[in-house]
């Protein structure tokens, strides 16, 4: 499968870039309808979303470095440059975190506990589709290969292109943690 949905000029939109962008969509549209059921106003929802997407972007990606520093070149590169390497889920969560914090100094909802009681389920929504997204590159493959025929297929396997073309069936992390979620 090709990882590139859309290529124009100077312009690549990558297929796992879109599902996590959908995954985003849906949390966010779950917290706006699970938020106002008591009686509170979205703008603290509002407020969150592009705060929590900016620490979750930077605190995963910053941990992922400090995890894999022998894939970048510097720390800038790694916060900088997202056109390879990877990113760790747990910078997401405590991204999330924070900016209910911050949304909760700015006096925007009671209390953080609040606004996260409405952000989980979408968060969890949010996280098994950037799960999900991996389909589409070549990220969260495990080291065990599947050589039964019979569980060749998801969710079980996915196809593995070795280095001299030769082709073997790898264990679907990516989907059996999106199964988890």
């Amino acid at each position: 499968m090709n990882e590139i949905a859309v290529f124009t000029g100077s312009i690549t939109i990558y297929w796992s870039a879109i599902v996590i962008t959908l995954g985003m969509a849906a949390g966010l549209c779950l917290t706006l309808a699970l938020y106002p059921m008591d009686h509170r106003h979205n703008t603290a929802v509002w407020v969150f979303f592009p705060i929590a997407v900016v620490l979750s972007v930077l605190l995963s990606r910053l941990i992922h470095w400090y995890s894999h520093i022998e894939q970048y070149e510097s720390l800038l590169q790694a916060l900088t440059d997202y056109s390879f390497g990877g990113y760790c889920v747990q910078g997401i969560i405590l991204g999330v975190l924070l900016a209910a914090l911050i949304v909760r100094l700015f006096r925007l909802t009671p209390t953080a506990g609040e606004l996260l009681d409405a952000v989980a389920p979408g968060l969890c929504l949010t996280l098994a589709l950037i799960r999900l997204s991996s389909l589409f590159n070549t990220t969260c493959r495990g080291r065990i290969v599947i050589t039964d025929e019979a569980y060749q297929r998801l969710p079980w396997a996915v196809s593995w292109t070795d280095a001299a073309g030769n082709v073997e069936f790898r264990l679907a992390t990516f989907f059996l943690e999106f199964l988890n979620r």
